[in-house]
C-alpha cells in the first residue's frame, strides 16, 4: 500500500511540473532553472540543472523547491494571478555581473 502511495505522490508532483511549465509556455528544463532562481537567488550551472532533470524524467524525483515553484504558478493561475517567470524572485533586481544573462522585463500599465 505504501509503494501504491509513493507513485501515485510521484506522479501527482510530475504532473505540477508539468502543468506548470505547459501553461507557462516553457520547458520542464527551463522551470527547474527558474525554480532554482528563485529558491537560490543565482542561477545554477547547466550541469546541475541537467542532473536535476534526469532525475526528474528518469525516477520522477523532484526537488522541493521546484515542486513548491511550480505549485505557486498554478496556485497563482488558478486565482486569475498574472504569471510569468520569476514572478516570486526578487533578486531580478539585483545588479548582475560577470557572464549572467541580462535582466529583461516588461512594464504593465
Amino acid at each position: 500500500m505504501s509503494e501504491q502511495l509513493e507513485q501515485k505522490e510521484s506522479a501527482d508532483v510530475m504532473h505540477t511540473i508539468e502543468r506548470a511549465a505547459s501553461l507557462l509556455n516553457v520547458s520542464e528544463h527551463r522551470l527547474f532553472t527558474e525554480a532554482y532562481l528563485t529558491y537560490f537567488g543565482d542561477r545554477a550551472e547547466l550541469e546541475d540543472i541537467d542532473d536535476l532533470f534526469a532525475q526528474f524524467k528518469m525516477y520522477g524525483e523532484v526537488p522541493a523547491w521546484a515542486h513548491n515553484y511550480a505549485k505557486n504558478v498554478l496556485d497563482d493561475i488558478a486565482a486569475n494571478r498574472h504569471v510569468s517567470l520569476n514572478n516570486f524572485c526578487l533578486v531580478n533586481l539585483a545588479p548582475r555581473t560577470g557572464d549572467k544573462p541580462d535582466l529583461t522585463f516588461t512594464l504593465l500599465l
